[in-house]
């Protein structure tokens, strides 16, 4: 018999699957990667499909793509993760590809020109990025292995020499939380290791769950906060790795948890959302979307964001006020809802001034820009094409 989170995987995979082969337009291969998104100043750099792009948030214009153009017999790509910016390079990994291909690379580009600096080699796929301390670069691989990159050494074709590297039982498809000198990983091994960023040694590993671990967990007070595959979240002390709490959910969760004043927030593939206390792990509320939720919440001022499969972004009040009696928020309670975006919602949106930028899986917006405090849609990017009206 299949193991739950098995069974659970194969169904996001078959629906996101379905979504890609219904929404795909524009002559490009449909998704194959979870995109991701950040922002750094006034620009948006997001990493969808087959380019990474930059984007401007004052105009809305598209300031370049890496690739410029692909070379559809060797394409480059597709790309995957949150975009991290490290000097003057934006850093990206190449994840998983269709037909069962994958892009086994990492690379820097220039942000002033979005030019190749040099690519990394590895083994598998980089699915979610990296993280950076601003000396060396963390690269989780599908390989099960964290490579520690120094791009202050290269060698001769130019590739950051490795300056350590960790190994678990497998794979990683999860960016490491980077924290007071320690890097906490989880692993498809059922794993979260704390490893010294310095050194690559282990510090300790939890290794409770019985199915993987595919979140950057998220640390408050020195307790680390995420969940697994297996049904349950987890609190577990930072300093040595033992449990505090672990909490029941109702499907497996692969979104990052988002911490509030007394709450913790993690969305699962069943489409909820859960509201649960710090301190000791009582499920407090939780919200039912349509469809699977990839993305973490986000919370800002006096809302909760969620983006979900099912095309809609949400926003909640984050202490779960408009509940009923059996805790439950209902999508008709949201304190705002967006229906009009169309496509399948997948990658973490992110505040920009009184904006909440949310791209969509594919299509030929990019980027939507949103009100935050009603959910108005403003900007898209880029622009719609002179003469059509926007859809």
């Amino acid at each position: 018999m299949r193991a739950p989170w098995r069974v659970a995987m194969s169904r996001l995979a078959a629906l996101a699957g379905i979504a890609l082969l219904l929404t795909a337009c524009g002559g490009e291969p449909p998704p194959s990667a979870f995109p991701g998104m950040s922002v750094y100043g006034d620009f948006a750099y997001l990493a969808n499909n087959f380019h990474l792009s930059k984007w401007d948030l004052k105009t809305g214009a598209q300031v370049w793509q890496f690739p410029a153009t692909q070379d559809n017999a060797a394409p480059i790509g597709p790309f995957s993760g949150t975009p991290a910016k490290y000097g003057d390079w934006i850093v990206i990994g190449g994840s998983a590809g269709l037909n069962g291909g994958y892009d086994r690379h990492v690379y820097a580009v220039s942000d002033a020109t979005g030019a190749e600096v040099w690519r990394f080699t590895g083994v598998r796929e980089f699915v979610d990025g990296v993280v950076t301390d601003g000396r060396l670069i963390f690269a989780p691989s599908g390989d099960g292995v964290l490579y520690a990159l120094d791009p202050s050494s290269r060698d001769a074709n130019g590739e950051p020499r490795v300056a350590w590297k960790f190994q678990t039982g497998n794979r990683l498809w999860s960016r490491p939380l980077l924290a007071d000198g320690r890097l906490y990983q989880g692993s498809f091994d059922h794993t979260l290791y704390a490893i010294d960023a310095a050194t690559g040694r282990e510090i300790w590993r939890f290794d409770e769950p019985s199915a993987p671990v595919g979140v950057q967990p998220a640390l408050r007070d020195g307790v680390l906060y995420f969940a697994s595959f297996d049904g349950y979240a987890y609190a577990v002390n930072a300093v040595d790795g033992k449990l505090r709490w672990k909490s029941a959910v109702d499907g497996w969760v692969w979104t990052d948890p988002t911490i509030g004043v007394n709450l913790v927030y993690m969305g699962d593939v069943r489409g909820k959302v859960y509201a649960f206390d710090l301190q000791t792990g009582e499920r407090k509320w939780h919200f039912e979307a349509l469809d699977s939720i990839k993305a973490h919440p986000v919370l800002s001022g006096d809302l909760l964001y969620i983006v979900s499969m099912d095309t809609f972004v949400y926003a909640l009040d984050p202490a779960g006020a408009d509940r009923d009696a059996g805790g439950r928020v209902d999508r008709n309670n949201a304190r705002w809802r967006n229906e009009t975006l169309g496509r399948r919602l997948m990658t973490t949106p992110v505040i920009y001034g009184d904006n909440l930028l949310v791209p969509p899986l594919d299509g030929d917006v990019k980027i939507w820009s949103l009100n935050a405090k009603t959910g108005e849609r403003g900007m898209r990017m880029p622009a719609a094409p002179a003469g059509t009206t926007t859809p």
